[in-house]
């Protein structure tokens, strides 16, 4: 259930940053099971503040609601939130935060290459959000990793959706393009062993975002604002190359050259922020692996979403014909 107009007072009542004069609800938005109120509060110094409440109905505690108490008294990029509660009775999470719409927009329209200021504030945002919870195992790992056997069901079901895509497609790959999703499956069982124990034992792990692409960052429109990691539903346990697979191959890439400078880029910055050694050689495997499950990405949406998008298929194709074989260059 919404916030009262009262319980909205009492939260907001405290607050250093503004004192409320009139709180006024603007539009309501219905997604999947969750329900977003917009709210402008008028301040005392006649600003007005636009806040977002997001509320979703789930008979386990919504993993968001778990995920915005744990960052709360971190340095990481994301919205500010005011009140965090779930409710068992009625297996509802209530979230009301800061709405940075007004002040920021997605990242859907950059187009590559990527300006270098910009590119490098972005990765250090990724890089910190990955580095505060860098070995931690707070966050229980998602089904499909908690044991060796899991891990190969979820592989079944990739190959499984190869299967059907290999039969359904109309893009005419070729067999050396198809070689590639069954190399990467073969791979993949053969490393699943070592994968799970490494995942299960923290063993450079992180909270990932699980679902980073572009309209989940949002850039400042102007000045010397920060940009934020927005959509915090999908956050799990599991390698950080996931994230950047995600975000700077099946979104932002490059081309094989400067998404390998990218990801270096970003290797720095992450070696800069964590207390541990993480090799250059355990990172490349990482990226790897991380490729190799994620050519499956959009075969999973042409099967189960009716999502025809050549150029993603061949985007992921490209990566990993270009990135998987690489040699390691040393970083300069």
């Amino acid at each position: 259930m919404p916030l009262t107009d009262n319980q909205l007072f009492e939260i907001l009542r405290d607050q250093n940053e503004f004192k409320v004069l009139d709180i006024r609800r603007t539009e309501n938005i219905t997604r999947d099971r969750a329900s977003l109120n917009k709210i402008d509060v008028h301040t005392r110094d006649n600003r007005i503040v636009p806040l977002l409440e997001k509320n979703t109905i789930s008979t386990s505690v919504p993993n968001e609601n778990i995920i915005y108490n744990y960052y709360s008294n971190k340095d990481v990029s994301i919205p500010k939130v005011f009140y965090n509660e779930y409710d068992q009775t009625q297996h509802e999470g209530i979230l009301l935060m800061e709405d940075l719409t007004p002040t920021h927009c997605n990242i859907a329209d950059w187009e590559v290459p990527i300006d270098p200021d910009k590119l490098k504030t972005i990765i250090d945002m990724i890089s910190q959000f990955h580095a505060v919870s860098w070995g931690r195992g707070e966050l229980s790992a998602p089904q499909h990793l908690q044991s060796t056997e899991e891990y190969l069901k979820h592989i079944g079901y990739l190959e499984r959706d190869y299967i059907h895509f290999r039969k359904t497609q109309t893009y005419n790959l070729g067999d050396d393009q198809f070689e590639v999703y069954e190399k990467s499956l073969q791979n993949l069982r053969e490393n699943a062993q070592k994968h799970i124990e490494r995942i299960t034992t923290n063993q450079h792990t992180s909270f990932i975002h699980g679902d980073l692409n572009v309209c989940n960052m949002l850039y400042p429109l102007i000045g010397n604002a920060r940009p934020y990691i927005i959509d915090l539903e999908a956050v799990r346990v599991g390698l950080c190359t996931e994230d950047l697979v995600m975000l700077f191959i099946h979104d932002l890439y490059h081309g094989g050259e400067m998404t390998l400078h990218i990801f270096q880029m970003y290797y720095r910055s992450i070696c800069s922020k964590i207390p541990c050694e993480y090799t250059y050689d355990q990172f490349m495997e990482d990226i790897r692996t991380s490729i190799m499950e994620g050519i499956f990405f959009p075969l999973k949406l042409f099967v189960h979403n009716g999502v025809k998008d050549e150029e993603l298929i061949l985007k992921s194709l490209n990566a990993y014909q270009s990135l998987i074989g690489v040699i390691r260059p040393s970083l300069r």
